[in-house]
C-alpha cells in the first residue's frame, strides 16, 4: 500500500513539473526546444499545422511522470546495494521510454500524421 501512495506522489510531483514547465514554453512560443515534441514530430512525420501542442505535451507529461514514478518505486522495492538499484534504473528508463514513447508516437500519427508523405 505504501509503495501505490509512493508512486501517486512522485507521478503528481513530477506530473505538475513537467506541465508547468511545458505551460511556460508554450506561452512563450519555444515548441522547438522542447526535445521530446521534436522527437516525435520527427520521427513518426506529424504535421505541426494540424497538431494541438498542449494535448500532445499534455501526453508526454504524462509519460514521463509513469516513467519516473514507476522507477522510484520499483528502485526503492529493490534490496539490493546502490550499484544494481542503479543499473535496474538504467534499464527500466531505457525500456520504458522506447516503449512508451513508441507507443504514443503511432497514437499521434494515427491523429495528426501526415498522409502520402504531403
Amino acid at each position: 500500500m505504501f509503495s501505490l501512495i509512493y508512486f501517486v506522489v512522485v507521478f503528481i510531483i513530477v506530473y505538475f513539473a513537467y506541465y508547468f514547465i511545458f505551460d511556460d514554453m508554450l506561452k512563450k512560443e519555444k515548441y522547438a526546444k522542447i526535445s521530446e515534441l521534436v522527437l516525435l514530430t520527427k520521427k513518426f512525420n506529424l504535421d505541426k499545422k494540424k497538431m494541438n501542442y498542449r494535448s500532445s505535451l499534455n501526453g508526454i507529461a504524462i509519460i514521463n511522470a509513469f516513467i519516473m514514478g514507476s522507477t522510484v518505486v520499483v528502485v526503492d522495492l529493490i534490496p539490493f546495494n546502490y550499484v544494481i538499484k542503479l543499473l535496474v534504473a538504467f534499464i527500466m528508463i531505457m525500456i520504458l521510454m522506447f516503449s512508451l514513447y513508441f507507443l504514443y508516437g503511432k497514437y499521434l500519427s494515427k491523429k495528426w500524421g501526415k498522409k502520402d508523405g504531403s
